[in-house]
């Protein structure tokens, strides 16, 4: 008897370690258990010794979803949603976006970790709903570039930006998830950030914005780069590490500032979570006719990802 419990739990140990090693299982559970951040007990307003405590749900997502040509953010609407900044504590610039993806983890662009003219990036802030409200700026404690990155190729523009302490959870504050099928989604993507509102402009964005875009067939992205094929930056043309989106009718793009910010999409389940597909990389000409951008394909990047986040 006792010979079969032992082979009985070494099955099970055997299971859960094998389930586990499956790229994309780890990132599926944690969004579940991330998706519960969504509901917040409350006390009822019975003021009883055994009152029941509710479960109420924060979710600040529109329930259809809609940077040039963009509309500005709801509250709460992109809780995952943070900002890098660059510089020291008492003049920092905020210059580039970032994603929350776990506790301790901001996902962002490769060439946003370090830049020539501002140095590294060493901060982000979370909880962002307007000029005054409350928020948390957090320290960079390590930087976890992609190592297949190689500057000034556009290719592998992936890092990870590890957090000096656990970030709080809150309505405005909870990690997205992460996407991990290789397809295209069947739906449009959304795109979100702080960045320049319209070509040959410097200013950019004080509030959050987002725009919805399609996702552009690799054929139709590769002409709009062709000049750029051969060259330092695109070598070998659109690869299946990246994926393009935008309208191909112009008006709606993402632009400079929005650099390692989101796109994503809004799953069927869990309730209330974005799945984020790509991390904005670069573009041509923002908002331009025939001009959509490049977005690094978070999927073909997911056991690098896991292995970091959820090691």
């Amino acid at each position: 008897m006792t010979v079969l419990l032992l082979i009985w739990m070494l099955l099970i140990i055997c299971c859960v370690h094998l389930t586990w090693t499956i790229p994309g299982e780890k990132s599926k559970a944690k969004c579940e258990e991330y998706a519960k951040e969504v509901y917040q007990e409350e006390a009822s307003p019975v003021l009883l010794p055994n009152a029941d405590i509710n479960l109420v749900s924060v979710c600040g997502s529109a329930e259809v979803p809609l940077i040039v040509g963009g509309t500005k953010a709801k509250p709460k609407e992109f809780p995952h949603m943070a900002r890098v900044g660059f510089g020291n504590e008492a003049n920092i610039s905020w210059s580039c976006g970032g994603s929350l993806v776990s506790e301790l983890y901001i996902l962002t662009a490769a060439h946003c970790v370090n830049t020539k003219d501002k140095g590294p990036a060493r901060w982000v802030r979370l909880e962002e709903e307007g000029e005054d409200s409350s928020h948390q700026t957090l320290s960079v404690a390590e930087r976890v570039v992609h190592p297949d990155y190689k500057q000034p190729s556009r290719y592998n523009d992936i890092a990870l930006l590890k957090l000096d302490r656990e970030v709080t959870f809150s309505g405005f504050v909870r990690p997205a998830c992460l996407h991990t099928k290789a397809a295209l989604p069947g739906v449009k993507g959304i795109a979100t950030g702080y960045g320049r509102m319209e070509y040959a402009s410097d200013a950019t964005s004080k509030e959050l914005m987002k725009v919805e875009l399609s996702f552009i067939p690799t054929d139709k992205c590769n002409d709009t780069y062709k000049n750029d094929v051969g060259g330092l930056s695109m070598v070998s043309g659109l690869q299946d590490s990246q994926l393009c989106a935008g309208e191909l009718q112009g008006g709606k793009d993402t632009c400079q500032g929005d650099s390692g910010g989101a796109l994503q999409i809004v799953p069927d389940k869990p309730y209330c979570m974005y799945s984020i597909v790509g991390v904005t990389s670069f573009g041509k000409f923002c908002g331009f006719k025939n001009s959509p951008a490049i977005y690094t394909r978070v999927s073909h990047f997911i056991p690098w990802l896991e292995d970091i986040i959820w090691p």
